[in-house]
């Protein structure tokens, strides 16, 4: 194989240095604090900042419960260049999302925001948010379908899970496609972009900001839900 192939296309190797400590987990530690900070004024602000507080820790709670969770969440080391490296790129920006969504309201009891602006920058955060995790999904699916011989469709996985012991206690290597998460995140997907488009173009009061943001709570509580009852199906 000449070697710029193999840089272009390096060869799938597992990472035996994973000690559980991932450094996406540190940042979710760096976002979480940020969230901590103005949660402790939480019974002095007023409901729509309560409401993003709650919107921004269930999305970063729930997404660090989903990155560990994950099956098929990929082991193999990030290479120039590889899948798991444009993965591993999309889960950095979608923390820099998160702590987008966790500091739009300043660290102050007393700070004064626009309702309407606190929720349109929090739903347009978390459309860029559930389009990321889209993208993330679609590199997924494709992982699941690139062979070590890109002249022999039916060769070994280049990605494949290993170790893994399926429904039947049997082991396996096969890294399937994970169509039903793709579909609950694209669903998801369509109904933030449908929040979005029906609060962009109005300024909205006190209470539109209230249901608006709790309403992206709630997608988010469903978003969370449905992927949990599928992981769990599916392990």
């Amino acid at each position: 194989m000449k070697w710029w192939r193999r840089v272009l296309f390096p060869p799938a190797k597992p990472d035996p240095r994973d000690t559980g400590l991932r450094f996406t987990d540190i940042l979710f530690g760096f976002v979480i604090f940020q969230l901590f900070l103005r949660l402790q004024y939480f019974g002095a602000l007023p409901w729509f900042v309560r409401w993003q507080l709650l919107t921004g820790t269930t999305l970063v709670l729930g997404s660090w419960i989903g990155f560990r969770r994950s099956l098929n969440r990929s082991d193999y080391q990030p290479k120039f260049f590889n899948l798991p490296l444009f993965r591993f790129v999309l889960d950095q920006a979608m923390v820099i999302l998160y702590f987008r969504v966790a500091v739009l309201y300043p660290d102050s009891a007393t700070a004064t925001v626009d309702p309407a602006q606190l929720a349109h920058k929090t739903v347009f955060a978390l459309l860029l948010i559930f389009s990321l995790y889209a993208l993330w999904d679609v590199l997924g699916i494709r992982m699941a379908y690139v062979r070590e011989s890109r002249t022999n469709e039916s060769g070994t996985a280049k990605y494949n899970k290993y170790k893994q012991i399926d429904k039947e206690g049997n082991e396996t290597n096969d890294l399937k496609p994970n169509w039903p998460g793709t579909a609950i995140t694209i669903a998801s997907l369509v109904l933030f972009a449908l929040l979005f488009c029906s609060t962009h173009a109005r300024h909205l009061d006190v209470r539109g900001a209230e249901i608006v943001l709790a309403v992206a709570t709630g997608l988010l509580l469903l978003y969370r839900l449905a992927k949990e009852i599928r992981t769990t199906w599916a392990a």
